[in-house]
């Protein structure tokens, strides 16, 4: 997947078409399932989808294959896909399916109180522009 940064920008481009291959490539990795790329059976056995056999959509949600010889001369295989909720979270704010967040219950006026050994008690006050004089 391509950098989450520049994903969010192109998602606010002017450029319909780079918003839409982003939104596009976002909804690809959002439907990602690992048991697109593996399966297994009730004995514990891991079977991977040969490479050929996986569609373009699939490879482009795999973020990392490790292959790792073992001493018993067996291949130790993880496969690690891009981040769903990512995925998903940036298409719900694109769409306005996200709440806003609601900053009126904290606080504006925050007291700090420093204590040191043998001397006096020093306050800090901090507050909002709006009640600033």
């Amino acid at each position: 997947m391509r950098n989450v940064r520049k994903m969010r920008r192109e998602l606010t481009s002017q450029d319909d078409n780079k918003r839409q291959a982003v939104l596009g490539e976002l909804e690809l990795l959002g439907g990602s399932k690992i048991t697109d790329v593996l399966q297994w059976d009730s004995a514990g056995n891991v079977y991977l989808t040969a490479t050929d056999q996986l569609p373009d959509h699939v490879r482009r949600a795999i973020k990392k294959v490790k292959v790792t010889p073992n001493k018993d001369g067996q291949n130790s295989i993880e496969v690690e896909m891009h981040d769903k909720i990512a995925a998903l979270r940036l298409l719900a704010k694109h769409h306005g399916l996200m709440e806003a967040t609601d900053d009126t219950n904290r606080p504006s006026i925050i007291g700090i109180n420093l204590h040191g050994p043998g001397s006096p008690v020093t306050t800090y006050e901090v507050k909002e522009e709006d009640d600033a004089s």
